[in-house]
């Protein structure tokens, strides 16, 4: 599976909803995420631009309670943040975390914590995200059968960002965990 994704800086979440709303996307839950993320290896996993973490999720139409562990690999292209990705449900979050630690892995500080209105449009998600300690962003994604299909997902994305005013000049590469550990080394002690 490939996740074919832009990510997008925005300042009002109810305009870029409004938008998404017009162009035929549908509400598909609100929730709110923390990833722990975790590094290790022989050669480092964050290092080699690749991505291990532990998703807990609180869902808050119906109060339920779930976790997934989900490894990224590396970008395939050097304009989204395309990559293949491998996820699945477990149990429990907190024992997902301490099965890595006791395998050798070790948790990356910070953990990204995030408000999530996801809507859908066929193929597509939508992700409006209020990060703590970040700020507003849109994820668009696709999920890809492989890499050949990851072209003309991008084109659906960037059609939805033209739609917007944007481009995909305007999209980042950087993960929220490098953006918030980046302002954590700017702060003084």
């Amino acid at each position: 599976m490939v996740e074919v994704e832009v990510k997008i800086p925005v300042g009002d979440l109810n305009e870029v909803r409004v938008y998404l709303q017009k162009a035929g996307f549908v509400h598909a839950g609100n929730r709110i995420e923390k990833d722990t993320y975790f590094d290790g290896g022989i050669n480092g996993i964050r290092k080699s631009g690749q991505a291990l973490r532990v998703r807990q999720i609180l869902d808050c139409d119906t109060g339920e309670k779930k976790a997934e562990i989900n490894f990224k690999g590396k970008k395939i292209d050097s304009v989204s943040m395309s990559r293949p990705e491998y996820e699945t449900t477990v149990g429990d979050g907190e024992i997902a975390g301490k099965i890595l630690l006791e395998a050798g892995f070790f948790p990356v500080k910070p953990s990204v914590i995030k408000k999530r209105e996801m809507l859908v449009c066929g193929e597509m998600t939508a992700c409006l995200d209020e990060v703590e300690g970040l700020g507003t962003f849109l994820e668009l994604e696709i999920l890809a059968d492989d890499e050949s299909g990851r072209a003309p997902a991008l084109r659906k994305i960037e059609a939805i960002l033209t739609g917007m005013g944007c481009t995909m000049e305007d999209t980042t590469r950087v993960s929220y965990l490098t953006q918030l550990s980046r302002m954590e080394e700017r702060r003084p002690d």
